[in-house]
């Protein structure tokens, strides 16, 4: 019997030296266990960082053996993750501090409990707090935009338990739908020359809907830097708010213009019947007028480009295509100075930059196939920082300078790549999870 009393070294040594004695302030958990039968009482106390237990404080009414294990237990959990703080047991501390007298084992070898208990209270209270702060909020996230980075966005942060809406004005899909819903992919890794522009656009949407994220079209009049969007049917509150409004064809600034604007003046080819026997401007040196001409190749009877520059700006295998289309002209080093007809547009005037000489041409239409521009305008009362051309600024993960917003796609890169918007999307639904769940592994 008596050797059975006997405590080891380091039992003696937390009894008489006990490690982490006293009371953590504004403790996130307490856990409070007792022995009636031999009047043992603990109390532990944690404080929790990212689910790691940062410190961990007891307080002991009992023998040797009850404040050993606890000053013991102390020692084992700082440091560790909530689940393997809950795996440690009686045993494990009893081995640590060399074991215990059997007698000891179950009546004052209580340690391990009290801190599952702490760490039981501090999960209660958090699963409260979350309760009562998720009743502040519509959703988790609201996206402004469903495009191709909307989308993205809205699917991922759904597949990852975030509860998430996307407005929509418009199309879904974005440019993807009201400029080329027919067109094959061209620049999509995986998908090229595989699937059109709309069979994406609707295995998003599809996939949006069986993810249960809220599908609203509507228009967005208004966001407050307190993350409320006002839209056509009420407000709404969001945790965080993803902007992801994308780009609209930017104006050629050419005389006239804005007078032909659906009669004869185009930004985009919708449809290429359009332009079916007609003879055909494209304004622009980059992939925007390189597609367009080329769209339209099999329908127009002459296309002239006039393109500013002594190049064409594309990717080498369109200008190959263009090149070999005997009905297409281009003409470097141009410039269109007019527009002109009488209900419908009749003639253009260029310059000719090299030669600085007027050169007036005789057509039917005019696509002005200068550009994107960033749909940024309903933004610029929200404070939120643009570089000179109407871009967003994010950092790395896509957040602007406002707290809680973040910006995807073509309002937040001058890549205007459905490739890029989709991971910017990704990135975004990353660091949303990240933000409001705070996962113990971050």
């Amino acid at each position: 019997m008596e050797e059975q009393l006997e405590y080891s070294e380091k039992v003696m040594d937390h009894f008489r030296n006990p490690r982490n004695v006293g009371q953590v302030k504004d403790a996130d958990g307490i856990g409070r266990v007792g022995n009636p039968v031999c009047g043992d009482l603990m109390e532990i106390q944690i404080k929790v960082e990212n689910n790691i237990l940062k410190d961990v404080k007891f307080k002991t009414f009992g023998c040797g053996s009850a404040i050993a294990t606890s000053s013991m237990i102390t020692e084992m959990a700082i440091g560790k993750t909530l689940e393997e703080a809950l795996k440690i047991t009686r045993g494990e501390v009893a081995e640590e501090l060399g074991g215990l007298p059997p007698i000891k084992m179950h009546c004052s070898n209580l340690a391990a409990d009290a801190l599952h208990a702490a760490i039981k209270d501090y999960m209660a209270h958090k699963e409260e707090k979350e309760k009562i702060e998720a009743q502040k909020y519509d959703f988790d996230v609201i996206i402004v935009g469903g495009g191709p980075g909307g989308l993205t966005t809205g699917i991922l942060c759904a597949y990852r338990g975030l509860k998430t809406a996307i407005f929509e004005a418009s199309n879904w899909g974005g440019i993807l739908s009201w400029l080329c819903p027919n067109k094959m992919i061209e620049n999509f890794p995986g998908l090229c020359e595989k699937s059109t522009c709309s069979d994406l656009v609707n295995s998003w949407v599809n996939e949006a809907k069986k993810l249960k994220v809220e599908l609203k079209k509507e228009r967005v009049n208004e966001i407050t830097p307190d993350k409320k969007i006002i839209a056509e049917s009420g407000e709404y509150k969001g945790k965080i708010i993803v902007l992801a409004t994308g780009s609209s064809p930017a104006s050629g600034g050419i005389k006239g213009e804005e007078k032909f604007s659906k009669r004869g003046v185009y930004y985009y080819v919708r449809n290429p019947g359009n332009f079916t026997g007609k003879r055909v401007i494209v304004v622009g040196s980059g992939n925007s007028a390189v597609d367009a001409a080329l769209s339209i190749a099999d329908t127009a009877d002459l296309i002239t480009i006039a393109c500013k520059d002594e190049e064409l700006r594309s990717v080498p295998n369109k200008i190959e295509r263009l090149k070999a289309i005997d009905r297409v002209k281009v003409l470097y080093n141009t410039e269109v100075l007019e527009i002109s007809g009488t209900d419908n547009v009749e003639k253009v005037l260029m310059k000719d930059l090299k030669e600085d000489e007027n050169i007036q041409q005789v057509v039917d239409s005019v696509v002005l196939a200068v550009g994107l521009t960033p749909n940024t305008e309903i933004f610029k009362n929200l404070g939120l920082e643009m570089d000179e051309r109407g871009y967003l600024k994010t950092d790395k993960t896509q957040k602007t300078n406002i707290d809680g917003i973040y910006a995807v796609g073509d309002i937040a890169s001058d890549l205007q790549l459905v490739v890029v918007a989709v991971s910017n999307g990704a990135t975004v639904a990353h660091n949303a999870y990240i933000e409001l769940k705070k996962p113990y592994w971050r």
